[in-house]
Formats: C-alpha cells, structure tokens, sequence
C-alpha cells in the first residue's frame, strides 16, 4: 500500500493529543467511519468537531479516509496496518485507536467500496442444455445439436443471469477464447 507523503505527514500531525483533543480524535474516526460506510454528506458535523481548527479536521478526515480505503482495498488486518503505520515512523496511542477503529469496520468499508465501484460482475456458476433442433420457423428441416448457456453472475451480493444461446461451432469458439484468457493470465502472473 502506497500513500502520498502528504497523507502521511496528516496522519502523522494527528497523532500530536495538543494539536488535537483525545476527545475529538475519537470522534472523528467515528465521523470518518461512518462517512465512508453510510455515505454521509453533512459538512457541518465535520467542522463542529473542533470549531477552533475547521482545516485541521477536513484534513484530518480525508487522511484517515485515504488511509481506511487504502487499507480496505489492499485487504489488510489491524495488525498489517499497524504494522505499515510503523514503517512510515507513525506510533503511539492513537495509532492503536486507529487500528482498532480499522479494525471494526473493515467489513462495511469493503462492502461499501463494493456498492461504490465499477468492477465488472464475476461468473459464479454455468449451467447448460443440449436440445436438437430438428426444424426451424422456415419449415425446412435443420437436424443440429443448439446449446442453451445460462451465466450466473455475481456483483456485490446481487446474482444476475445471462441465457444465450449458440450453435456446436460457437461454443467452441467461446471455449478457446476462454482457454486463450487464460493463457495470457498465466503469463501475466508468471511475470
């Protein structure tokens, strides 16, 4: 996981208890927590945190923001996070309240990231039936195998289905393209 020094250097000036209040610290992970997993757009909570420094918080907020979703994507645990916290020279108290405020809503996080993103669906399950077609709607016999293809697809907890339908000569190729997908996977996971 790679963050801007800036974000860095953010989370690093939070960790100062003079610069910002316990109080207020653990009511802006709560804030940020909920901004990034109920999709929360009041401003004027954020600000009414600590009246006196409004830019503190609005930063403080989009570090911690970077750092949870930044996290949440690379799959990380509360102890990878500590642990990615140290290497960038960031210790202390806070630094544990932070964890564990990771810790706890890495689930919504990453389910919230799910509902917001555009990663395409994911193929779950296939089912398939072979019919023989004997005549078409042209009254003119045909006598060939037809498969009937129902892709099951998964986005973020919803299932879709897809139905085709194609001929001996089709399905062969839709297999050798997959197998060709494959193909360059492999290879690219061997790079």
């Amino acid at each position: 996981m790679e963050l801007t020094k800036g974000i860095i250097d953010g989370i690093a000036d939070i960790q100062n208890s003079n610069l910002l209040p316990d109080e207020t610290f653990l009511q802006l992970l709560d804030t940020v927590v909920s901004y990034i997993c109920r999709n929360t757009n009041d401003t004027k909570s954020i600000t009414s945190l600590y009246p006196s420094k409004p830019d503190l918080i609005k930063a403080a907020v989009a570090n911690i923001s970077c750092l949870f979703v930044e996290a949440a994507r690379h799959d990380y645990d509360e102890e990878s996070l500590r642990i990615f916290l140290q290497d960038e020279h960031i210790s202390g108290q806070r630094t544990e309240k932070l964890c564990n405020a990771y810790a706890n809503s890495k689930l919504d996080i990453q389910t919230q990231l799910e509902l917001t993103g555009d990663n395409v669906p994911h193929i779950v399950d296939i089912d398939w039936r072979l019919h023989h077609c004997v005549k078409v709607s042209t009254c003119r016999s045909v006598s060939m195998p037809i498969y009937n293809i129902r892709l099951s697809l998964k986005k973020s907890s919803e299932i879709k289905y897809i139905t085709f339908t194609c001929t001996i000569q089709q399905l062969q190729e839709l297999v050798y393209k997959l197998k060709d997908i494959v193909r360059h996977v492999e290879k690219m996971s061997n790079v």
